[in-house]
C-alpha cells in the first residue's frame, strides 16, 4: 500500500471515528468533514463499517512508522520491545478509549477469523523475534506460528484487561505487561538447554563416550547369541587306572 493512500486511510478513519462518539457517522457527514468524495472514500473502503474497523490495524502500521525513527531500536531487548509497544499501543488507544471501549469486544475480542489487527500483531511479533540475535538456539524447537499466534491472543487479553483495569495510574495492567515480557525473555534467552547439549558433545568427545558405548552395545548384543559349545577331552589313563582298580576288587 502506497503512503498517500495509507495516510488518506487513516485519516478517514480518524475523522469517522470523531463523528461516531458524536453519533453522526455517515458517508455524507464524512466526506463534509474530510472533503472527500464518496467515490474516493469506497476506493478505499469497501463498504461504512470497514472504514472503522481500520482503526485497530492502523494502530500498528502508525507503531512501525514509530519505531523506525528510533536508531537503537534493533538493540533493545526482547522484553524491552514488546513492552514498548504494548504501552504505546495503551497509549494511542487512551485518545480513543470512548470508541475502543465500545468497538474493541465485538470488533475484534470476539471476532471470530483473525482480524486484519491481529494479523499485523503477529507479524510484528515475528519481526521481533526473527531479527534477535539473542534467541537461543534451543528456542527454535517451539517458536513457530502457534507461538506467535499465542503471543498474540496474550496482547488481546492485555488489551481487555486495560480497558477494565480500575487501579490507581492503571499500576495493574503496567506490572502485569511486565512481568508477560519479562517471562517471554527468559523463555526464549535461555540458554539452559543449549548448554545441556554442549555438555553432551563435550561429553561423548573428552570422556570418550561413544567408545563407552560400542562396548555397551556389543555387551547387550552378546545377550542373544548362541552359547558356544565346549568340547571336554576325556583323559583315556584315568580311565584304564580306573578299570584295574574295579578288577582287583
Amino acid at each position: 500500500m502506497k503512503t498517500e493512500e495509507l495516510n488518506n486511510k487513516i485519516e478517514l478513519t480518524e475523522a469517522a471515528i470523531d463523528l461516531y462518539i458524536e453519533d453522526k457517522f455517515t458517508i455524507p457527514n464524512l466526506t463534509k468533514e474530510t472533503g472527500k468524495t464518496a467515490s474516493e472514500i469506497y476506493t478505499l473502503f469497501p463498504n461504512k463499517n470497514s472504514i472503522l474497523k481500520f482503526y485497530y490495524p492502523s494502530l500498528v502500521i502508525r507503531y512501525r512508522a514509530m519505531i523506525s525513527e528510533i536508531d537503537d531500536f534493533d538493540s533493545y531487548s526482547i522484553s524491552e520491545k514488546l513492552s514498548n509497544f504494548m504501552f504505546t499501543l495503551f497509549d494511542m488507544m487512551d485518545e480513543r478509549r470512548e470508541f475502543v471501549e465500545d468497538t474493541f469486544e465485538k470488533y475484534e475480542w470476539k471476532c471470530i477469523s483473525k482480524s486484519e489487527f491481529q494479523k499485523e500483531i503477529k507479524s510484528l511479533l515475528k519481526d521481533f523475534f526473527t531479527s534477535d540475535g539473542n534467541i537461543a538456539t534451543s528456542a527454535g524447537f517451539f517458536i513457530g506460528d502457534w507461538f506467535y499466534a499465542s503471543l498474540k491472543t496474550q496482547f488481546l487479553f492485555l488489551i481487555k484487561f486495560w480497558l477494565e483495569d480500575e487501579s490507581d495510574g492503571r499500576e495493574r495492567i503496567f506490572a502485569l505487561t511486565d512481568k508477560i515480557t519479562g517471562f517471554i525473555e527468559e523463555l526464549v534467552y535461555s540458554r539452559i538447554v543449549d548448554k545441556g547439549f554442549d555438555l553432551t558433545k563435550y561429553s561423548l568427545s573428552v570422556f570418550g563416550f561413544s567408545k563407552q558405548m560400542e562396548h555397551f552395545n556389543d555387551w547387550v548384543s552378546s545377550w542373544f547369541e548362541d552359547e558356544p559349545e565346549v568340547e571336554v577331552e576325556l583323559d583315556t589313563n584315568d580311565e584304564e587306572e580306573s578299570d584295574t582298580e574295579k578288577t582287583s576288587d
